[in-house]
């Protein structure tokens, strides 16, 4: 990968995001350069003039008024055209900044939908928020300021030093002198500061995080009365970005006199000797000298412009690396180089041995076995950790087993494409999450062609309809950020319609009625015994009324299967599940 003293490897790697934009970029970089041959040109006529003047107060002839006037026409025309070249491309290479935001922070979301939960439950919400927002964010404001910026620099300094070679070589030699000690202050500085901007973009996602939960937790913060102990945890982490910045500029302020000391040795130099040699007549004419010096100006100047660059560059670089190290982040659980979609129609889902546990964890199940097919409901009920929900995670496919396997129509899960396999699947989590929209909108979440009718069909199936119904907008109601207004009850029903309205071929309900009153519990399970023979269905549940009517229920013990069975065989036992159902039930 290619590197240097400003730009570093993850700069570099954007690449691929900018060749899009090539040729408006470089129409952006055409304009800018004739923007400076604008910026330029008075420069030059300025010294003609200055000859001109000299030779007029030493007896030359004097020159007409009239070329005086075209002198100044052609510095006024220079300036139109500075102001329309350098308005075009700066209107470029804002677009390709703008052009490139956009496919980086798609890309980013788009890599992070393929990555598998647990690398969702391993990291703070906020802190990937501050990569897709914050850090891209800063790639915006690199590729519109710095770069454009850098660009124009390079270009002033090279036709700048271009005319002052040709106006006299020896003073633009010694104009070069100071150069390897700006280069040495450079390096010096990047060195010193990269590591306090990585830092600082670290603590922003960590503040980020923390900021997130507890605006989120809000109500529970002020139940138990712990804004001190939250407030204390963000001012650490703001702390911590406070120090980062605060070092990154002391050694900003350490770089920018050694950027003045060069600026002044190189113009004093230029000052003293070319000044003695054009009054000894050994130099250039007063005319060009005065050129030599403004240009020199547009030469040192830029000195001090770079160092606020790089600034910003060294910023750009340390978003650059969050954003990659995300990409670079490959999914646990993917599709298989020979996995292909399924087809037909679903005939049977057989867990054989099954065991697993969380990454750091004991195993949560071992060795389980089950079997699900169309028109058949299996129940998995135990204390909670039992390991019921990791069960339904690993039917998902949101992890794969540590040992055992798992077969879709008799063949292995793992050759099943991804997309294919959840596409059959409706899906109830024991914390329903909605988001912020309206009620239609999330029940047709997962069918987004659905029409009105077909959603209302699904609510109702849910038992849903009948709150839905007195809702202000009825399905348009908004239902705020993570449905905070509706109700547990409520929002679980929501979650149910919209694993319905799929019509899937499994349905996996991990604690979907645990919110809900009895009556609702009982309108629902009957909803679903009348559509029981077109499906599979696999319900897990604490309370025990609702695997009552499975075909069969599983009873899940620290991850072992310790009994099986129907619910009247189960009681008559006098087991586990009896011991449950009677503290359930009360008999």
């Amino acid at each position: 990968m290619v590197t240097s003293p400003v730009f570093g490897s993850a700069l570099w790697r954007l690449g691929p995001w900018v060749r899009p934009y090539t040729a408006r970029m470089a129409l952006g970089l055409a304009a800018n350069a004739a923007a400076r041959f604008f910026d330029l040109v008075p420069l030059i006529l300025v010294g003609q003039v200055v000859d001109a003047v000299a030779a007029g107060l030493h007896g030359g002839p004097p020159l007409p008024i009239a070329d005086f006037g075209l002198v100044g026409a052609a510095i006024l025309a220079t300036f139109g055209g500075l102001a329309l070249c350098q308005s075009g491309s700066d209107y470029l290479l804002d677009t390709v900044a703008q052009g490139v935001r956009h496919d980086v922070r798609v890309a980013v979301y788009n890599h992070l939908q393929r990555l598998d939960v647990a690398y969702f439950e391993a990291r703070q919400t906020g802190d990937l928020m501050a990569v897709l927002a914050g850090d891209v964010d800063n790639l915006e404001r690199f590729f519109a300021d710095s770069s454009t910026s850098m660009v124009r620099l390079c270009i002033t300094f090279a036709g700048v030093y271009g005319m002052l070679l040709w106006l006299d070589f020896h003073l633009a030699l010694l104009l070069l002198l100071p150069l390897p000690f700006a280069l040495a202050a450079v390096r010096f500085f990047v060195t010193q500061v990269a590591p306090q901007y990585r830092r600082a973009r670290q603590a922003v996602g960590e503040m980020s995080a923390i900021l997130e939960n507890n605006l989120q937790g809000m109500a529970v913060i002020q139940a138990y009365s712990a804004q001190e102990v939250q407030s204390h945890r963000i001012q650490a982490r703001s702390q911590e970005y406070r120090d980062a910045a605060i070092q990154a500029a002391w050694e900003r302020a350490r770089f920018v006199p050694l950027l003045y000391t060069v600026a002044g040795v190189g113009y004093g130099v230029l000052i003293g000797v070319g000044g003695w040699m054009t009054w000894a007549g050994i130099g250039p004419s007063l005319g060009d000298f005065t050129t030599f010096v403004l240009m020199a100006m547009r030469l040192i100047l830029p000195l001090f412009v770079f160092g606020a660059l790089i600034n910003q560059i060294q910023q750009a670089e340390a978003s650059a690396q969050r954003i990659f190290a995300l990409l670079d982040t490959p999914p646990q659980v993917r599709d298989d180089e020979d996995a292909v979609p399924l087809t037909g129609p679903l005939t049977s889902v057989t867990l054989e041995e099954v065991s697993f546990g969380y990454p750091g964890r004991a195993q949560v199940l071992c060795g389980v076995s089950l079997e699900l097919v169309p028109g058949r409901m299996v129940g998995v009920v135990g204390h909670t950790g039992a390991g019921k929900s990791s069960l339904a995670k690993l039917v998902l496919r949101f992890y794969d087993p540590d040992a055992g396997r798992i077969l879709v129509n008799r063949q292995p899960l793992r050759v099943v494409s991804l997309d294919s396999w959840r596409r059959r699947i409706g899906y109830v989590p024991q914390e329903p999450y909605l988001f912020s929209g309206t009620v239609a909108e999330n029940i047709a979440l997962g069918a987004p062609d659905a029409d009105e009718a077909a959603i209302e069909a699904a609510a109702r199936l849910a038992g849903a309809w009948e709150f839905i119904e007195r809702l202000p907008q009825g399905l348009e109601t908004l239902v705020g950020d993570r449905g905070v207004r509706l109700s547990g009850g409520q929002r679980q029903r929501v979650a149910l319609a919209r694993a319905l309205l799929r019509d899937p071929e499994l349905l996996i309900l991990d604690e979907a009625t645990a919110s809900v009153d009895t009556r609702t519990e009982a309108l629902i399970q009957e909803n679903l015994r009348q559509m029981r023979a077109t499906r599979m269905t696999l319900v897990i549940a604490h309370r025990l009324s609702t695997v009552r009517q499975c075909d069969e229920i599983i009873v899940l013990v620290d991850g072992i299967i310790v009994e099986r069975g129907t619910h009247e065989a189960l009681v008559a036992a006098g087991g586990v599940y009896a011991g449950l159902w009677g503290v359930q039930s009360g008999e």
